[in-house]
C-alpha cells in the first residue's frame, strides 16, 4: 500500500521478498526529504528531521533506525531498534556494523538513471556505501511490490472516479455543442472550469486542472489553458480533453482519460486517419498485455511501449509520438509503479498483479494533436480496463 502504515505493516512480507531475491536488505535513506519513499515513513511536514537517517530492513532479523542523536524525539514510532550517531565518523562506524562488507542492499536508485521515478539517493551516498564494501542494487521492484499495488477498496475508488470523468467529458462536449449551435462564444478555459465543477460535484479532487486544447494547442501534450491564456473554440476545431481525478476518500487512487472531439459532423480525412492510428496503437498495447496474461507470462513495461511505438512508426508517424506510452497510476497521478516506457526511460519492471497504469499514445502534428487514453489495472486474472475506450471521434452537430 502506498502509505507509511502499509509499508511498515508489510515488513514480514518485505523480508520474504528480500530472501527470495537473495538480497541482504532494503536500506531506506533520506536527507531533508530527498527520498520520496522515506518521506512516507517520516513525512517532512509532520516531523522536523534535518540530519541524515537510515532505516534498514534486513532479509532476516530486526529492523534498525539509524539517526542523529539530537533528533531522537523527532521520529514517528517506527518498528525495530534505534541507534544514534553524532559525528560523521560515528555514522560511518554504525553503518559498517549495520552493513557488513559484501552485503547487497536495495536502495532508491536506478542504474544509468533508467527509471528516475525511483531514483532518489545521491551519488555521494552510493560512493560512501560502496567504500564500505556494500553492493547497492535498485529497489524499484520493492517499491512497486509494496507501495504501488492497489487493494480492492482502492480499485473501487478508481472505478468511481472513472465514471465521474467519463460523465464530465461527455457533458463538456455537450456544452461546446450547445454554445456553438446557439452561436455563442466559448473557449478552452470555460470548458476547463466546467469540468472542474463537475469533478467537485462528483466528490472528486485533482492535482492540476484538466487539459482542454484545440487544434495546434493539442499538439503540446502538457498544454493547459489559464484565465489569461486560452483559445476560442470554433466550428471545424479538433478538441482534445484530458482529465484526471480521484475520490475525496483516504487512500483513493486516480483515474486519467483523454477524449477527442470535432466541432462538426464531417471529420476531415487527415484527422480521422490519425485518430484511427492512435486508437489502433492503444489497442495493440492492450492486446499484448492480454496475450501475455492469458499465457501466464509476465510482461515488462518497456515491451508494451515498444509495441505501441512500432505500430505508430510503421504507419509513418513515429517522429510525431514523442512521449512514453503510459505512466503508473495510484494515489498520485504519476505514481512510482511501472511505467509503459522504452522511450523516455527503460522500465524493465513487470506488469504484476495490483499495479495500474495508463495507455495513452499520441500523434502531434503542426496543425492538431490526437491522444487517446485509457487505464489498465492488472488483476490476478489479467488486465482490466474500467475507463471506456474511445472508438469514434465525438462529433458535434454544429
Amino acid at each position: 500500500m502506498p502509505n507509511p502504515s502499509g509499508l511498515l505493516e508489510a515488513i514480514p512480507q518485505i523480508q520474504q521478498f528480500l530472501q527470495r531475491e537473495k538480497l541482504g536488505g532494503w536500506l531506506i535513506y533520506d536527507f531533508r526529504g530527498l527520498n520520496a519513499v522515506a518521506c512516507e515513513l517520516v513525512p517532512p511536514d509532520k516531523f522536523h528531521v534535518t540530519r541524515r537517517w537510515f532505516y534498514f530492513i534486513p532479509a532476516r532479523g530486526e529492523v534498525t533506525l539509524l539517526a542523529h542523536k539530537i533528533e531522537q524525539a523527532n521520529y514517528p514510532p517506527l518498528p525495530g531498534r534505534k541507534q544514534y550517531y553524532a559525528g560523521l565518523q560515528e555514522m560511518h562506524e554504525h553503518l559498517r556494523a549495520l552493513l557488513p562488507s559484501g552485503i547487497t542492499v536495495a536502495m532508491e536508485y536506478s542504474p544509468m538513471n533508467d527509471v528516475p521515478t525511483v531514483s532518489f539517493v545521491d551519488a555521494g551516498m552510493l560512493e560512501l556505501l560502496r567504500s564500505l564494501g556494500v553492493n547497492v542494487v535498485t529497489s524499484a521492484q520493492l517499491i512497486q511490490e509494496f507501495q504501488a499495488r492497489w487493494n480492492a477498496e482502492q480499485l473501487q475508488t478508481h472505478i468511481a472516479a472513472a465514471k465521474i470523468l467519463h460523465e464530465a467529458q461527455t457533458e463538456a462536449f455537450r456544452l461546446i455543442e450547445k454554445r456553438l449551435r446557439a452561436q455563442q462564444p466559448i473557449n478552452e478555459y470555460e470548458v476547463q472550469s466546467f469540468i472542474l465543477e463537475k469533478m467537485e460535484a462528483g466528490d472528486c479532487m485533482t492535482d492540476a486542472a484538466p487539459i482542454v486544447a484545440v487544434n495546434a494547442n493539442a499538439s503540446n501534450p502538457h498544454y493547459a489553458p489559464t484565465a489569461e491564456i486560452y483559445s476560442p473554440i470554433k466550428k471545424g476545431d479538433v478538441i482534445l480533453i484530458d482529465l484526471w481525478a480521484k475520490k475525496k476518500t483516504p487512500g483513493a487512487v486516480f483515474a486519467d482519460i483523454t477524449w477527442i472531439g470535432y466541432a462538426g459532423l464531417n471529420v476531415p480525412t487527415r484527422v480521422q486517419e490519425v485518430f484511427n492510428i492512435v486508437t489502433g496503437a492503444r489497442d495493440t498495447g492492450v492486446r499484448l498485455i492480454q496475450e501475455h496474461a492469458k499465457a501466464g507470462e509476465l510482461l515488462q513495461g518497456y515491451r508494451v511501449d515498444e509495441a505501441v511505438r512500432r505500430y505508430i512508426t510503421e504507419a509513418g508517424f513515429g517522429k510525431y509520438f514523442f512521449h512514453r506510452t503510459g505512466h503508473s497510476l495510484g494515489m498520485l497521478t504519476h505514481d512510482r509503479g511501472v511505467n509503459i516506457d522504452s522511450y523516455e526511460t527503460r522500465d524493465t519492471r513487470a506488469l504484476t498483479p495490483g499495479v495500474a497504469f495508463s495507455i495513452e499514445p499520441g500523434i502531434y502534428l503542426e496543425e492538431f494533436g490526437i491522444r487517446s487514453e485509457i487505464n489498465v489495472y492488472m488483476s490476478e486474472r489479467g488486465p482490466e480496463v474500467h475507463t471506456p475506450a474511445q472508438t469514434e471521434i465525438t462529433k458535434l452537430a454544429v
